[in-house]
């Protein structure tokens, strides 16, 4: 095992762990990939769609609260047929849900959709979408957890350019929305950096490394291994983000990544916000940094803990299957190619 050693790191305020020595990882392919399709950009007065692919809403508020944040920030909002109701932990059937996501996506009046909460259920949804239409009506789809198998799905099947970011029971604060103007509305190169009172970066594995974007809730990453909805991974550089997983599990669901190859292609590794992330007994447990130290600390590409990425008040937004460079020793990851047209 390499040793592990801290040092200062600023203007982050945290620490960072040294791990092997700095290598420049640069993975590209041979084989020739679709062209990628992205969306046009978001514009004051646009149409946002809003559905609820997974999880049923919770108060009845929650549609009327995003809805005032929406047309807050200058934006028209449309919400699908199904979006109030709730079978079991579901909101509607798979079909209802899938027959909402693809009404908007037909919907030319709409130009981006969001939606409305995680939870559970995109997976399910997953055979009854059309992707072909989806291909042909490009537009902006973002959100994040349990969507994790909607967007990567949706950018592996049709190359179209989708965004991990807010949904509608996230915290819209000022640092979360300046991410999404300068992604999705300005479509700047964004360089993503935490500030002063985010997470401390922790290096593990230093080094650079380029590759597209893909990743997100780790849980469902997981769950999309063997599927035909799931990224290549193949010289792509993967970002994980977690929340309520007790430092066992996400040691097996790492596990996994690993003995399925994920961790032999991909080309750097961006571990996001790990929130709730403790033993229920910790006198029998790992904490979750042991488990890191565990799984990177002889780690071959570069990796790094500590991104503003999931389930946090302060949000990164970022685009699944755009090019970027990660540099694990800053802790920073820079966009290579802008997200929308």
């Amino acid at each position: 095992m390499n040793k592990i050693s801290r040092r200062s790191f600023i203007p982050l305020l945290g620490t960072a762990v040294a791990g092997a020595s700095a290598v420049s990882f640069s993975i590209l392919s041979d084989i020739e990939m679709p062209a990628k399709i992205k969306p046009n950009a978001l514009r004051l007065g646009d149409t946002i769609g809003v559905c609820a692919p997974a999880g049923g809403m919770v108060s009845a508020s929650e549609v009327s609260d995003f809805k005032k944040v929406l047309e807050g920030l200058g934006f028209k909002t449309f919400f699908s047929e199904n979006i109030a109701k709730n079978v079991g932990y579901f909101s509607g059937t798979d079909q209802q849900r899938a027959n909402d996501f693809m009404d908007l996506i037909r919907n030319d009046e709409v130009k981006a959709i969001f939606f409305l909460r995680g939870g559970w259920g995109c997976a399910r949804i997953l055979e009854f979408l059309d992707f072909e239409t989806i291909r042909q009506h490009p537009k902006i789809i973002m959100g994040f957890s349990d969507p994790t198998s909607l967007l990567n799905a949706i950018t592996a099947k049709t190359s179209l350019i989708t965004f991990h970011g807010p949904g509608g029971n996230s915290t819209w604060n000022e640092y979360s929305i300046d991410y999404i103007q300068r992604l999705l509305m300005k479509g700047e190169l964004v360089n993503y950096q935490n500030t002063a009172g985010d997470l401390p970066i922790i290096t593990y594995q230093s080094g650079s490394a380029q590759g597209e974007l893909v990743g997100g809730n780790l849980s469902i990453v997981c769950s999309m291994i063997g599927t035909e909805y799931a990224p290549d991974y193949k010289g792509m550089i993967l970002f994980l983000e977690e929340v309520a997983e007790e430092p066992y599990r996400v040691d097996r669901m790492l596990t996994q990544l690993k003995l399925a190859g994920v961790f032999d292609k991909i080309s750097g590794l961006i571990l996001g916000t790990f929130r709730k992330c403790i033993a229920e007994e910790p006198n029998r447990s790992f904490t979750l940094e042991e488990v890191f130290v565990q799984h990177f600390s002889t780690f071959e590409k570069p990796v790094f803990y500590g991104a503003q990425i999931g389930h946090t008040k302060n949000k990164f937004t970022v685009p699944i299957g755009v090019m970027v460079e990660m540099n694990a020793e800053s802790g920073t990851f820079r966009l290579l190619e802008r997200a929308i047209q």
